[in-house]
């Protein structure tokens, strides 16, 4: 009897201890397989995230690709429109010829020279730091009429609004052509007019280039053809010496015309610069670039080397289309974008450099005529016409 009893609770305790076993499996099943779904859960979790900023980074780089391009238009067009018109231009040109303008070899040759002169340019202004003046001091309310000597047509025209309204400007000088024989410096009538304009004590006088390159796509332009096809493009490679040419070349020609020194500020055509450009002419002895002003209605770069009041544009199926050139203004539109631009400004034209060019493509309604009403108007507002030099300081000149 005691031995039945012994086997029964042996039974028992089997039965147990299967029952403990079977817990034991089922419980662990369920932890390996809870453990594989935490651990897939996870690794479709990470799987989402990372997928989720892949594609996150994706639009960020998509958007700051569109935010740089919106930036370089906004630069371009903040600089020159010139400058924008001349890449347009091109562009067009491409298509018009259907021109490859790739030759692997001299392109390679090029592209070594560009980044060679690039390295030795920045080497050389290293220690140098240039300034890009866009406006004068806006604490008085001094305007900086200055002019790009362009062909010089409207030299005289100037001289009379000097003796008129007794205003004082600034010249930006150049030969406007890289040639030894012809260009600005080289017109009778126009050497003249610097002379008495010198005489009068009325017009600071400052550098334009004597060339009147682009000096950005000079110095970074890896087409052999385009740079001997673009007449603003210089044939060779820009180097730190031919700068200092390009700026010495007008310095001379001034002083043996007029025995006076150029004023050590300087204008680069088509407003085309960049930090490395800015340092670079620091390292010469030009550490003051003069731009011109801008707010929120616009550029003081007034358009008057915009001669085409319409321009044929492809639409959006190819064809050809006429259209108004949106950057071409009447002298109505002009003088209205100076006053909309004087009354949105916080300080008024306090300070403000206003660029104009002495000799315009336009045949009629050139721009350069708005100045009359322009300089009465303003005056009447109590404003005064002074040079760069006058905006720039620290004083209210009388």
């Amino acid at each position: 009897m005691k031995d039945e009893n012994i086997q029964n609770l042996v039974n028992e305790l089997s039965k147990d201890i299967s029952k403990d076993a079977q817990f034991r499996a089922k419980v662990k099943s369920i932890g390996i397989k809870t453990m594989v779904v935490t651990i897939l859960l996870l690794v479709v979790g990470v799987g989402s995230y990372l997928a989720f900023l892949y594609f996150s980074l994706q639009k960020v780089e998509r958007d700051l690709a569109l935010k740089q391009n919106t930036i370089d238009d906004l630069e371009s067009s903040l600089n020159s429109i010139m400058y924008a018109e001349q890449l347009r231009e091109e562009s067009a040109l491409r298509i018009i010829e259907g021109e490859n303008w790739s030759d692997d070899r001299a392109t390679k040759r090029l592209e070594r020279i560009v980044l060679e002169n690039l390295k030795t340019i920045e080497s050389a202004s290293i220690d140098h730091k240039g300034i890009n003046v866009h406006r004068g001091n806006e604490k008085f309310p001094e305007i900086a009429l200055t002019f790009d000597l362009a062909s010089g047509n409207e030299l005289i025209f100037i001289e009379s609004l000097i003796k008129k309204y007794n205003v004082r400007v600034t010249l930006f000088l150049s030969n406007e052509r890289a040639s030894d024989t012809s260009g600005s410096f080289f017109i009778r009538s126009n050497l003249n007019a610097i002379q008495r304009l010198a005489k009068t004590g009325k017009v600071e006088f400052a550098n334009h280039t004597w060339s009147h390159y682009n000096y950005v796509r000079s110095i970074h332009e890896t087409s052999p053809k385009k740079r001997k096809v673009l007449e603003y493009i210089s044939p060779d490679v820009l180097t730190l010496e031919r700068m200092a040419e390009e700026m010495y070349r007008v310095e001379s020609s001034f002083k043996n015309l007029t025995g006076l020194e150029l004023k050590k500020y300087y204008r680069l055509p088509y407003g085309a610069l960049n930090t490395l450009i800015l340092n670079a002419h620091a390292s010469i002895g030009y550490s003051h670039h003069i731009m011109w002003s801008y707010n929120s209605v616009g550029s003081l770069d007034i358009p008057d080397y915009i001669y085409k009041q319409f321009i044929t544009r492809k639409d959006k199926n190819g064809k050809p289309v006429v259209i108004k050139n949106p950057f071409y203004k009447t002298s109505r539109e002009a003088l209205d974008f100076l006053y909309k631009w004087e009354k949105a400004d916080e300080n008024g034209m306090n300070g403000a450099i206003i660029l104009m060019h002495l000799g315009s493509p336009r045949k009629f309604d050139k721009l350069i005529h708005i100045l009359p009403e322009f300089i009465e108007t303003m005056q009447k507002k109590g404003y005064r016409f002074r040079t760069v030099t006058e905006v720039l300081n620290d004083s209210f000149d009388s």
